[in-house]
């Protein structure tokens, strides 16, 4: 199994006929490799780097990949809060802890070296004093984390893991496809990360962009979870728990041959709860129906 690179793929690809076959191949040889794909990958290709990891959604992605005994490191920039906040003793790279800033592409080098997989779970944050009155830090903008810092970590991961065609897992943001989105007001922020999801998407490395709706600290697995695209989503209210986002995460991790290619909205709604079972149901849920005559299978 470790011979093989499973991928799904929206890019340019072979005619139908061929397609339709090499989609039937992925699926079947996908199955059996399902439950041992990340363990086997994860080790001969590096641990997964998770940004942005004392963040309230990084840090539930971090613990869960702990939780299962797979290797990963935390990008964080404090060691004090990472001590707080991921329970770390020496909080040094020697418990998978690298302390960079990721507007500084020159911090980054360390941690990104032999890295199999990157999550980006960094985002700018406002400070409001009180709400609406909210600014971004100087040099902690938009501009400055959400594109700038973004495409910084894009940029070492890719050069430093060339060998291993890693693939990235992006949290963005619900609401990108409208110009007049209030967040928008503060700094541009959902056009920064419109435009690094074209950024990433434009890359060479295999890519899953996540966009969750308004972010809540629900538990997880207690909500019903539905996918979409372009902000077609229509629930009410319109909300997902970290931990849930935090769940599908792990699972384009594991099952990365269904998640390569996707970028999609997430929301959760009032319904039976959605298992980590089902997981890999929620990321075939979300591929374009359309899409399907351009999958296909890199051996």
């Amino acid at each position: 199994p470790a011979q093989f690179l499973l991928r799904s793929s929206t890019r340019a690809g072979p005619g139908p006929r061929s397609t339709l076959a090499a989609m039937a191949l992925r699926t079947a040889i996908g199955l059996v490799l399902a439950s041992a794909l990340l363990p086997a990958a994860a080790a001969r290709e590096g641990p997964v780097v998770v940004s942005g990891a004392t963040g309230k959604t990084g840090a539930l992605v971090y613990s869960m990949l702990k939780s299962q005994q797979l290797p990963v490191r935390a990008l964080v920039r404090n060691a004090t809060k990472a001590r707080d906040v991921l329970g770390c003793g020496r909080c040094d790279e020697s418990e998978g802890i690298f302390v960079a800033d990721v507007t500084k592409p020159e911090t980054l080098t360390t941690a990104m070296s032999g890295a199999g997989a990157l999550v980006i779970a960094t985002s700018s944050i406002p400070v409001c004093d009180p709400f609406p009155n909210c600014h971004f830090p100087k040099g902690a903008e938009p501009v400055d984390v959400d594109w700038h810092g973004a495409n910084n970590q894009l940029a070492a991961f890719a050069r430093l893991t060339a060998d291993n065609f890693g693939q990235v897992v992006l949290i963005s943001s619900f609401g990108t496809t409208d110009p007049k989105q209030p967040l928008n007001r503060l700094g541009n922020v959902l056009f920064y990360k419109l435009n690094f999801e074209a950024a990433l998407m434009a890359s060479t490395l295999p890519f899953t962009i996540i966009k969750p709706c308004g972010l809540t600290d629900d538990a997880p697995a207690k909500a019903q979870l539905v996918t979409g695209h372009n902000d077609d989503i229509a629930v009410s209210p319109p909300v997902i728990g970290r931990g849930d986002v935090a769940r599908v995460v792990v699972a384009a991790l594991q099952h990365a041959y269904i998640a390569d290619g996707l970028r999609f909205d997430l929301c959760s709604k009032k319904g039976p709860a959605t298992s980590d079972d089902e997981l890999p149901s929620i990321l075939e849920s979300a591929r374009p129906r359309w899409s399907g005559i351009n999958a296909g299978l890199v051996v």
